[in-house]
């Protein structure tokens, strides 16, 4: 028998494929951070009721990094967040991959032969009345 430890190989800390992960995670981890800075501020920005673009704009340009950056300085400085930020960009990449599937899923064309001929029959099969009435009995038993 075998024991409990894994058979999964394990990765060195200079294998490619860990530094490329660690380096897309924390840039996402990054980068969501700023859209998670800029989503609280546009709120801010709406309930403040303030009317100029050109002012709102301007106000995002500024506090922006500055709230990115007082966040980073402070993450540094905990080792409990820095923790949670080591963790949290796991969730990351799986919250882009699973926005991006639903993405892809939902602008997916389906160019495909057998999708054109699916399509005609289903046109064809509209213009005769029989075909249609057989069609609908054949959905409705179904």
């Amino acid at each position: 028998m075998t024991g409990p430890e894994s058979t999964a190989p394990k990765l060195r800390e200079d294998d490619p494929i860990k530094v490329l992960f660690d380096m897309a995670s924390y840039w996402a981890t990054i980068w969501s951070l700023i859209a998670l800075c800029l989503w609280f501020e546009h709120e801010v920005l709406k309930r403040l009721d303030i009317e100029s673009s050109s002012v709102r704009v301007a106000i995002l340009l500024v506090s922006t990094p500055a709230i990115f950056l007082a966040t980073v300085t402070r993450i540094q400085k905990s080792p409990k967040a820095l923790l949670i930020l080591e963790r949290a960009r796991y969730v990351v990449i799986l919250v882009a991959a699973a926005l991006l599937g639903a993405y892809l899923h939902a602008n997916h064309k389906d160019d495909s032969y057998e999708n054109a001929l699916r399509d005609g029959a289903v046109l064809t099969c509209l213009k005769i009345a029989s075909c249609k009435a057989a069609a609908t009995g054949y959905a409705n038993t179904r």
